[in-house]
This record gives structure tokens, sequence and C-alpha cells, in this order.
């Protein structure tokens, strides 16, 4: 949810004499010192983190904690009380100075604490490229995916990676040197690093509000067995006494040895993915280049679990549960999901031919490529005599559905005011939907309830079960955050085999409080819940860390959502949407 961080950008006329009057408390930043003006124009303005022992320590390497609090600062927000803090962290406590920035961060959902193993490591570094992004998205700052590649000025920083729009971006307003050849994505930031990286933001006047941002953790633990000792003395006797030393490439080892470890646990939705993979794996992006549909491997197989609507792979005839077995005539058996999604993407306007097992048939399927740009949740009005129904139609659970939704839910909320209709029912389609994120999906149950709502419960690995409730802010504040504003709705929920993960949390919680009607086919039957960690080196890890129950303790997993009434389409004919209008004219 994107909240206004305003008032930072106000007015800058000051006159000189007031600013020549107003003292510079930090006696360790020299007037020598290279950003020297950068952090006196912050701190006179105070705009910098309050500091008891007139410290800045400029040349410091900059942690997660210097961050936030810069950042928090700068933004010029109403800080929390000391009193008011706590932290969902199992690393540092409520007490520590940084404390009071972090829980305003998270308010403010600049800072995401993960479900599990929440740790924040406050005194990792940060390093350029995280530190940018990290600004980038918490300011607003607009970040254009579709700059002109022909035009990147940067030789040691791939143009299709995630952080190249960060730094394209970064190099037109003065972030980066204006002649510079490398973009030193991997530098450690200072301080000073961070002061000059606002005051440069501050004076593009590009900062203007706050979007989600998700913290990346690495963790370390100690590993105690013997066999790791063992593990640990091959690693070195290799590294000292193998004969063919120049075929050695320790990263690439490294990474085989940890594809070796996640593919033991044989869990289809538990996945590694290093450095070079991670161009083929989709983290619920809304912008890319392909087919469009969503894939995992299930009984080692690469299955798919939907083709997103109006997408190329839709168009060219690709099913949920269809079994991928060749792409462009090559056989992918043994290949990793990710070279397999990599083979599948390509250049819009090109084909890609996938062969598919759907049953017992064998199918050749030609799909075009395309550029996959879509709006994760749409909405229309279907008219009927007695009023509008409203057709809510749910692509994923991606980082904008929340807003989406919410903006789709305002328009339903004022829609007899706006056009003189009556609204007689909320058609909520999750068809083909195949999740997400499960906080949005929590989130999402929230619009249907006056009151606070238990809308999932997660069971960890020693059993203990945690219930995750949906929030009712109350009549004061629902158009302004969504909780409550379809809650006087009848509403009828559509749901088929390529519904699952999030789209099931929704489905079930909805189901379990009788307060909707559930219509189509069985769910797909995903009831388990995964953690993303983004390494500094790229590489991606997604561990499955819990199952996840109904309201009701209902267990779906490999099971799915058995809908209130059963109903197939036809080739020509949607007879489930069809079937969820009568219901309203009845």
């Amino acid at each position: 949810m994107k909240k206004s961080l305003i008032s930072f950008l106000a007015t800058i006329l000051v006159a000189v004499s007031v600013l020549s009057a107003s003292a510079f408390s930090f006696s360790d930043v020299p007037s020598s010192h290279e950003y020297y003006s950068q952090i006196k124009y912050l701190e006179t303005r105070g705009l910098l983190p309050e500091n008891s022992d007139d410290l800045f320590q400029p040349d410091k390497s900059a942690t997660p904690a210097d961050l936030y609090a810069m950042l928090i600062s700068y933004a010029d927000v109403d800080i929390v009380g000391q009193d008011e803090v706590d932290l969902p962290y199992t690393d540092i406590n409520n007490d520590v100075w940084y404390s009071p920035y972090l829980q305003t961060a998270i308010n403010l959902n600049v800072l995401n604490p993960p479900l599990f193993n929440a740790e924040f490591n406050p005194n990792r570094v940060i390093r350029k490229r995280g530190a940018i992004m990290t600004l980038f998205d918490a300011l607003g700052v607009g970040v254009n995916k579709f700059f002109d590649k022909s035009d990147f000025p940067f030789t040691d920083l791939s143009e299709d990676g995630p952080s190249a729009p960060y730094f394209y971006k970064a190099f037109n307003i003065g972030l980066v040197e204006e002649n510079a050849t490398s973009a030193k994505a991997a530098q450690i930031t200072t301080k000073a690093d961070l002061a000059n990286m606002l005051y440069l933001i501050d004076q593009s006047s590009e900062g203007n509000s706050v979007i989600i941002t998700v913290d990346s953790i690495n963790q370390t633990q100690t590993i105690n067995n013997p066999v790791f000792d063992v593990f640990v003395d091959v690693w070195e006797t290799i590294q000292d006494e193998y004969y063919y030393q120049g075929e050695i490439d320790e990263d690439e080892m490294l990474y085989e040895a940890i594809d070796g470890i996640v593919n033991y646990l044989e869990d289809p939705y538990t996945t590694f993915s290093s450095p070079e993979d991670t161009s083929a794996v989709d983290v619920l992006d809304s912008e890319y280049e392909g087919v469009g549909m969503s894939v995992e491997v299930l009984d080692d197989e690469i299955t798919v679990i939907t083709p997103f609507k109006d997408s190329p792979a839709e168009e060219a005839g690709i099913k949920p549960n269809d079994i991928i077995v060749k792409v462009d005539g090559i056989n992918i058996q043994g290949l990793s999901l990710e070279n397999v999604v990599s083979m599948i993407k390509g250049t819009a306007g090109t084909i890609v031919e996938i062969t598919v097992k759907r049953g017992t048939e064998i199918l050749n399927l030609a799909v075009t490529r395309g550029y996959i740009i879509y709006e994760t949740v749409t909405l229309e009005f279907l008219e009927q005599t007695g009023g509008d129904i409203a057709n809510i139609n749910m692509m994923t659970f991606g980082e904008d559905t929340y807003n989406e939704f919410l903006e789709a839910s305002r328009e339903i909320h004022d829609h007899e005011t706006t056009s003189g209709n009556k609204v007689i029912g909320v058609i909520l389609d999750l068809r083909n939907n195949p999740g997400g994120y499960l906080n949005t999906a929590i989130d999402i149950v929230g619009f249907f309830f006056d009151e606070n709502k238990k809308a999932v419960v997660l069971e960890d690995n020693k059993g203990k079960k945690t219930p995750y409730y949906s929030k009712y802010y109350g009549a004061n504040n629902e158009y302004d955050i969504g909780s409550g504003l379809l809650a006087d709705y009848e509403t009828v929920v559509l749901v088929n085999e390529g519904s699952a993960s999030a789209s099931e949390i929704v489905a079930g919680a909805l189901q379990d409080y009788e307060r909707a009607k559930i219509f189509g086919e069985t769910s797909f039957g995903k009831g388990t819940v995964q953690e993303l960690t983004f390494y500094d080196d790229n590489s991606i890890f997604k561990l499955t860390v819990s199952k996840w129950l109904t309201p009701d303790n209902h267990d779906i997993n490999k099971k799915g959502i058995v809908p209130d009434r059963v109903l197939e389409n036809s080739p020509t004919v949607d007879w489930q949407l069809d079937t969820a209008i009568e219901e309203f004219l009845d």
C-alpha cells in the first residue's frame, strides 16, 4: 500500500544567512571531506538521524540499520516512540538506537520482515546495488523498465538484469558520474555515500511516495555435524592438491554443492537459482517477454500450473496440468526448471514450439512470444435488469495486487453514486490464478469482512499452528485502507484447476465462513508456503517453510478447494461465469 512520505521536498528557498547561522554538529566530518556539503545540507535541515555524540562516521561501511535510519529521517515522517517499538526480529532488541526507525519503516510498509527466521543482521554491509534499489523504491523514484538499452552506459552490469533500470535512472539523475562506464554495483557503500545519494535525490525532486519493498536477508548457521568436517576437508584438499587446478571455478563448484543440498529435499517448491539462472525466474513480475504461464516441477515433471488470461500460452491452447516434454524439439527430461523456463522465454514476436503431454495425448503447440504486461486485477460491470454485477478478475497475487484491488473495490463502493446503477453482487474470478504473496492474500480476505477475521493458519515444522488475521480498521478508515469495502455485497468466487496457493487461501477462507459461494472446478491443491531469500550475488533461494490450513483447519494440499457447485465449461460457453451471474438474478 502506498503511503505518502511528503514534506521532505518542501520549498528550499532558504536565505543564505540562515544557513550559515545553523551549526554543523558532526565534529568528525571535516570541511575537506568529499561529501561535506551534502552531509551539512541534510544535517542542517534535520534530515539525518539524531546523534548524541556529535559523530557521523562518514567513512564507516553503511549497515541496514544506517540505511533505514537515514531513509526514515530524510523522509521527515513521525518516528514512533521507544515505548511503541515491538520489532519482530530475533537478533536485535527493542532498545537499540535504531529500533524506532525500523519500527517506523515496518509501519509504513517500507520494510517487510519475513514471516519466519526473522533476522535483521544489522551489521552486514550495504552494497551500492542494494542502497540504490531500496532508496528508489521507498522514495518513489520513477524507474522505467523499458529504458533505451542502446544508451545503457555501463560495461560491468547486464542491461537485462533486475538492477539495470535503477542504475540507468541513477545515471540520469546524477547519482552516477556523468561519464562513468562502470556501475560498480557490488561496491560497499559508506554512510557518506548514502548521504550523497539522498542529497542528489532531493536535488532531482524525484522522490515522492512510499511503496512496499522487500528486505533481503542473508543468514548463516553453524553446522555441528562431523560429516560437515569431511565436506570441508574434501573441499580444502581439492583446492590444495587437485592436479587440474586451472579447471576449477570455485563459485560454480559452490553453486553445484548448494544445488545438491536443495535437490536432496525432493520438494518441488524448494529451489535455488544461481545468478546465471535468476534471469529465468519470475518473482511475480508483471512485465517480461515470454509466453505468460506459471510452471513448477511436480513428481519430477515440469508441469503447467496455469497459463495467464489472454496470454500467448493460453491463446496457443496450453492448459493447467499440461506436462512439458520438449521445447523446440529438445527433450527437456532431466533439465532444471530454470533451464526450461529460459528456453521458453525469449524475444517478443518469435515462436517457440512447446510439446506437452495431456493425459495420453502428445501435443505440439506453437506459441508466439509476446510482451507480458498486465494488471493483476481488472474490473468490469456486467449490466443486468436489476442492477450491475461487479466482475473482478485476479491474475496473480503480486507486488501491485493490493493497490489494484483497492482501486477496484473503491470503484465498486462508489459505483451507484457515479453511475446511478446499484451493484447487486460481486464475482471474484480466481480461475487460472497461480497465487503469489501470502500477505497479499490475507489482506484481500479483509475486504470481504467488517471485522477482524482469521484468514489462514500456518503450521511450522514442529507442528505449531499460528493463525493470521485480516485486519478491519473501522468505518472511518475503511475507504482508505480497504478493509470491509466489499463486506456488504453478495459474492461468488470462481476457481478451477489452475487456481493455486494464495488463490486457494482466499477461496478457502470465504468458503469456511460461508461468506461466498465457490463455483467451478476443484482447485490445484498447493497448500505450502515458500519464503524467498535474495542474496547480494543475485542468487535466489525459495524454501518451503510451512503448510497452510484454512480457518477451519482444512488441509487442502494435493486435494484442492472443492467448489460448492461443480461446473465445467464447454469450448464455446463459459458456464461457470454464466451460472455465477444467474446466482444474483434469482
